[in-house]
This record gives C-alpha cells, sequence and structure tokens, in this order.
C-alpha cells in the first residue's frame, strides 16, 4: 500500500494531468455561451454567495441530473434540520428553472472549482462545509484529498461504475485506491459497484440508485369520476409532452389504431400551450372528432381526440390513462422525465431521443415497464396491444417500482448523512 505522502503526490500527479482538460472544456462552454462568464471565478475557489450562518452540508454533482437526483434528500435535510444551509456544486451549469421549481428554499449553487490546491483551498476555507456529499462520476482527487486531511468526513454515494466514471483513474490503482479510501463511507447503486469499490482496497455499502423523484400531481376527483363515467369503459391511451414536430405522427397513429380498436380515445397533451391548435388543425385534417378539456360537461361518443391546452390537469389525464407515450422522444429533443409517469400507475411507451433521461429509462426498460418504438406503425402497434384490458397492468406495476427505487435510496442517503454528520457542527 502506498505511504500517505506517495498517495498525496499521486492523487495531485492524476489532478495536474486532468487539469489542463478542464480549463479546456469550459473553455469551449464559454465560447458556445453555455458558461456563465460572470461566474468564471467560481472556478477558481471564490464565490458571489454570501456564506450563511450556520453549517453548510456541501452536494457536489455533475450536472443537473445529479442535482435532480438529490431533491429529495435536500428536501429531507431542510425539513429535519431547517438550521443547515445546503450547497450544491456542479461541473455543468444548472439551470435557474431547477432551483425555482425543484430544488427546496435556500438551497445553494455555484460552479465546482478547478481540481488545483489554490482554488480548492479557496473554496474549502470560504464555504467550510461539516458534511460534504459526492455523487455519480464527479470526483476531484486534490479535493478529497484536501478535506480528508482537514479531519472533515465525506460520502461518496450513487457509485454505478467506478471504472467508466473515472477515465483518469481507470485502471490505476496505486491512484484509485488512496482516492477512495478517504470516503467516510462510500455508497454503491449495485452490487457490480460495490465489488469494483472492493477491488480498489475500499469497502462500500449497497444502497441503490438515487433518481429523481416523481412528482405528486393534484387531481379534481369528481370531475374523474364524471369523465370516466361519461367514457363507459372506452379504451384511452395518452400522449404528454408532445413537441411540434410529433404531433402529424401522434395524430395519425390514433388514426390507424382506431381501424383496429373499436373506441379507442386519445388524451394528447402537447408541451406548448400554443401548439393546441395546431393538434385542433390536425385533428380536422384527418377527420378525428375532437373536444377540447376545457368543454369536457360532455364527451360525445364520436369524440376520438380530446386537446389539452397545458399541463394544469396532467395529474387527472394519468388517473384516466392507463397507457402513455412519452412526448419529446421520437425526434432529437432529449425525451422528458418518464418518473411521474410511471407513479401514477401507466404503462409507458417512448421514442429512441431519450438522452435527457437515458437512465431511467434504461431502468424501466429492464424491469418491463416501458416499450421503445420508432416510427407510427410500431406506436400503432404498442398502442393497440397495451389498451386491451389488464395487458398494461404488469407493466404499469413495475413501472411503479422503479419510481419508488428512488425514495428508498433517498431514505437510505439521509440515514448515512444523519449518522456521519458531526451533530451541532458549525464554522
Amino acid at each position: 500500500m502506498p505511504s500517505k505522502n506517495l498517495s498525496k503526490r499521486l492523487l495531485r500527479g492524476a489532478a495536474r494531468i486532468r487539469e489542463p482538460l478542464s480549463q479546456l472544456y469550459v473553455a469551449r462552454r464559454l465560447a458556445r455561451g453555455i458558461e456563465d462568464a460572470s461566474r468564471a471565478h467560481e472556478r477558481r475557489g471564490m464565490s458571489h454567495l454570501v456564506r450563511p450562518v450556520g453549517p453548510i452540508i456541501w452536494f457536489h454533482v455533475f450536472g443537473l441530473q445529479g442535482a435532480l437526483n438529490l431533491v429529495g434528500v435536500m428536501q429531507r435535510i431542510c425539513e429535519e434540520m431547517p438550521e443547515i444551509t445546503c450547497l450544491v456544486t456542479s461541473q455543468d451549469q444548472i439551470t435557474d428553472c431547477v432551483f425555482d421549481v425543484r430544488m427546496p428554499e435556500g438551497v445553494l449553487h455555484q460552479y465546482a472549482p478547478f481540481d488545483k490546491p489554490a482554488a480548492v483551498k479557496r473554496f474549502l476555507d470560504y464555504w467550510s462545509p461539516s458534511l460534504c456529499i459526492w455523487t455519480d462520476d464527479a470526483l476531484m482527487p486534490v479535493m478529497i484529498q484536501e478535506i480528508s486531511e482537514r479531519g472533515m468526513s465525506s460520502i461518496l454515494a450513487n457509485i454505478v461504475n467506478i471504472d467508466m466514471a473515472n477515465p483518469h483513474i481507470s485502471g490505476l490503482s496505486n491512484i484509485g485506491k488512496p482516492l477512495l479510501q478517504n470516503f467516510s463511507q462510500i455508497l454503491a447503486s449495485n452490487l457490480e459497484a460495490k465489488l469494483q469499490v472492493e477491488r480498489f482496497g475500499a469497502t462500500a455499502k449497497l444502497m441503490g440508485a438515487l433518481c429523481e423523484e416523481a412528482l405528486a400531481l393534484p387531481h379534481d376527483e369528481k370531475r374523474r369520476s364524471r369523465i370516466v363515467k361519461q367514457l363507459d369503459g372506452r379504451p384511452v391511451w395518452l400522449a404528454v409532452g408532445v413537441c411540434l414536430d410529433e404531433i402529424d405522427q401522434i395524430l395519425a397513429a390514433q388514426k390507424k389504431a382506431l381501424s383496429q380498436t373499436h373506441r379507442l380515445l386519445l388524451i394528447i397533451v402537447p408541451k406548448r400551450r400554443e401548439d393546441a391548435d395546431r393538434i385542433c388543425n390536425g385533428c380536422k385534417t384527418l377527420d378525428l372528432h375532437f373536444k377540447k378539456s376545457n368543454d369536457l360537461d360532455e364527451i360525445p361518443p364520436r369524440t376520438e381526440v380530446i386537446v389539452a391546452k397545458g399541463f394544469d390537469g396532467l395529474g387527472l389525464w394519468y388517473q384516466i390513462a392507463a397507457v402513455c407515450f412519452v412526448g419529446g422522444s421520437l425526434g432529437p429533443h432529449g425525451g422528458h422525465n418518464p418518473l411521474e409517469v410511471a407513479n401514477f400507475g401507466s404503462a409507458i411507451i417512448h421514442g429512441p431521443h431519450v438522452d435527457n433521461y437515458a437512465d431511467i429509462y434504461m431502468r424501466l426498460r429492464d424491469a418491463g415497464a416501458a416499450i421503445e418504438i420508432a416510427s407510427v406503425p410500431s406506436l400503432v402497434k404498442a398502442v393497440t396491444e397495451l389498451v386491451i384490458p389488464n395487458r398494461a397492468a404488469a407493466m404499469a406495476h413495475a413501472g411503479w417500482m422503479v419510481s419508488s427505487e428512488g425514495a428508498e435510496a433517498t431514505d437510505a442517503l439521509v440515514e448515512v448523512i444523519w449518522d456521519h454528520y458531526p451533530m451541532g457542527a458549525a464554522p
């Protein structure tokens, strides 16, 4: 086993190799206008934020999805220990909407500093966190070593693949071993990751995968009962978050599916409210009888499409439809988060373009909760097969199980945080 001084030299050597790549990465993002130039000083360990009085728990993530996966954890911390401030650092910019809509009030964000001694020291001197939480593939050798030397506790959580996540460490056991041994606890998301950690000479606890928790969407139960009574057992499918370039394909699928499934009803929710009129025009072109969602006091039996104008009634539509196509996935839009669909007990259909939530979709497909389609004919086939009574039930249950995994992992991580948090800590 390398000596402490040798380990330190190895870790700092790895950081020196990585540093030019990190700076080039930031420079390219600045050139493309996707990095805030006014906050470039944060990369040097400084901050535009005023440090709040009291203890801080620091979460370091790679980017947007990593932050979203921790929303539930931070919510719990804010509720159980309101005197604690949560700080999130990321390698990538986290959009304002995430903090405005999803993050608990008071959570702070800044860019992670470069992993070099001067920047690391400035950052830690300023924020002086009581506990550090690292997730996914966002490891910084110099920072981790410095945290350890200061006697601060740190937790590595949600590890999926330690080799793949850290290419500058991959295959270099002399670096990987001292790096991992600096953590107070390591939590693996799966058995393979646990075994990889152990091959580096460290220990890990199997936690399960953190994932973005689904929002609880309200619905009017009286309205739901009234609509269900009018539908009188009709098969229903939902297309949610449909982008403009997907509208014609969804409507064409409904037209074709109607010839195979008697009384089939489509509820379509566009991504943009202003696209509702485009859907209505498309229905007219294909001779599909439609009703707008704000005019459902009566749903004539001949109604073939319900056009929703926005996401306001989404909780209602999830309760009515047993099958859901998640939009933004037929074209190169990256897809939408399917967890809220799974949480409401719908079988999931999606296109091939789900890069924004690739890991979640993979888990849903592996569990048998989602079907990938690539064309109108394959969408028709999936819809007509799944709307058969009870056909979608097994998929819906599998999806609900996947949506529940994130909550279990959240509970496990919160428990570990309190185990390692120095109670009464304050800078």
